[in-house]
């Protein structure tokens, strides 16, 4: 038996065996209880791998060629995808995935069997694996859940002239070696920017693309609400959540305060008997309202959201209208939600009141923390900011402006310093749960590593904590080739 069915069969037995008492799983311990969850994914994997296989093959006997014969139609279904809608109770989109991944688990494997064979031609064509062999082959060990494997696909996007099959396949094999935990949601993201980062010449025609499909739209409702729905392109959207974060930021995980009025202000929103979605509209349209009193012609920069880019020094001097080639390469990243921009945002953003510019060097060392700070702290704190893009521990998005400062050399136990280079970016939970359980972080030269403490890992292996920026891992990876 192959330890594909081997996986199926387990799941089978184990299912069957264990039931869905609930005192079953009431008299699990901790571990035991962590070490099912472990089970339960690895089972998944596999099972999404039989579905996608499934799908494929429902595909193929539905062919268009077959007319009314094919299975689909024969069972009453006008496509394969409708036809999995029905049997397999799952959306059109998830249909759709599994057909598209199982077909390309099909290709792959076809062209394998060829060139293993010795063929290296067909038709005068050359054979050769598909592109996302890489991924195919990921989904079918097991290494990737089905929507991750479809997240990197569509992360990553089709090959084009500039951006080859085999850079696709490279770049593939990379992410799934440092990324493959990651949840599909974040593994999309991670795939797009580094798909971005392929086409540095592309950025700003796609920035543009995605300036011009944003828009919104109000719907009246019969029962007088109104539904309001739409898109909105990243650097919109980074305007747009920096202007409402002070609205909500306590209750969803933002940094603890030390001034007594701030933290009556925090406590007083978090005891708002409104919702948080409520709390946003209302302080959306506080904003509105504000905006459409005040005269444009006197209007403070002051009362601006404030969106923080990042980007090299040589991208910050480029001369665009003397076509500098640091046009060509040069790139920067919104720091709150880690979106590229091409360099004429970067240098819009030298000339307008929106944004506070930082640049790093060649290394990613900040260079230029920007004039809307004064207190040497408040500028330490920026440049962890742009150094860490957010909370370092490991599988945390939470952006800088949702972290607090930790001393890697502890303040009173270490009598530590507060310098940037003992300094690292934790959000508010992962801050405490450091604390109350004891996992340390120490620097080697330019690296930090989280040590966990004995009741999670005996052997206190440490782990590697990287930069949450794009622009920093980039420019790292640059530096190393």
């Amino acid at each position: 038996m192959s330890t594909f069915a081997q996986t199926l069969v387990e799941t089978a037995t184990a299912v069957a065996a264990f039931g869905a008492d609930v005192s079953d799983f009431e008299a699990l311990s901790d571990d035991r209880l962590l070490e099912l969850a472990t089970v339960i994914a690895a089972h998944e994997r596999a099972f999404g791998l039989v579905k996608a296989q499934h799908a494929a093959q429902v595909a193929r006997r539905s062919r268009r060629e077959f007319g009314h014969s094919g299975l689909a139609a024969r069972n009453g279904f006008a496509s394969p995808q409708k036809f999995l809608q029905h049997v397999g109770n799952v959306t059109a989109r998830e249909a759709g995935q599994l057909i598209s991944l199982g077909s390309a688990l099909g290709e792959a494997e076809a062209a394998r069997e060829l060139l293993d064979s010795g063929i290296t031609e067909v038709g005068g064509a050359p054979v050769e694996l598909p592109w996302d062999a890489p991924i195919t082959g990921a989904l079918a060990s097991g290494l990737l859940s089905v929507a991750g494997a479809d997240a990197l696909r569509r992360g990553l996007g089709d090959p084009t002239e500039a951006i080859t099959g085999r850079m696709l396949a490279e770049l593939a094999e990379r992410l799934i070696r440092e990324c493959s935990e990651l949840s599909p949601d974040r593994l999309l993201k991670a795939a797009r920017v580094e798909r971005e980062l392929l086409d540095l010449d592309g950025i700003q025609a796609r920035e543009q693309e995605l300036y011009e499909r944003g828009g919104v739209k109000l719907f009246p409702q019969t029962d007088g609400m109104l539904r309001l729905t739409g898109q909105i392109d990243p650097e919109s959207a980074a305007i747009l959540n920096t202007a409402l974060d002070p609205f909500t930021s306590p209750r969803r995980g933002g940094p603890r305060f030390t001034r007594t009025e701030d933290i009556a202000r925090a406590q007083a929103i978090i005891d708002d008997p409104r919702t948080t979605e409520r709390l946003t509209l209302d302080g959306l349209l506080e904003l509105v309202k504000r905006g459409s009193a005040a005269d444009p012609a006197t209007m403070q920069p002051a009362m601006r959201a404030l969106v923080k880019i990042v980007s090299t020094v040589d991208t910050a001097e480029a001369d665009i209208n003397a076509g500098d080639p640091a046009s060509d390469t040069g790139f920067g990243v919104i720091e709150s939600n880690g979106e590229l921009v091409s360099t004429a945002s970067v240098q819009r953003a030298l000339c307008d009141g929106d944004s506070v510019h930082v640049t790093v060097d060649s290394h990613g060392k900040p260079l230029d923390l920007g004039r809307t700070s004064r207190l040497f702290d408040r500028r330490q704190r920026e440049a962890l900011a742009v150094r860490d893009g957010g909370c370092l521990w490991p599988g945390c998005d939470r952006p800088p402006a949702f972290t607090e400062a930790h001393h890697t050399k502890q303040w009173k136990r270490d009598r530590g310093k507060t310098n940037i280079a003992d300094g690292v970016l934790l959000c508010r939970f992962h801050h405490l749960q450091l604390h109350n359980n004891h996992w340390e972080i120490t620097r080697r030269k330019t690296d930090y590593w989280l040590t966990p403490p004995r009741s999670v890992d005996p052997a206190q292996n440490p782990i590697l904590l990287k930069s949450k920026s794009t622009l920093i891992e980039h420019l790292r990876r640059r530096a190393a080739s």
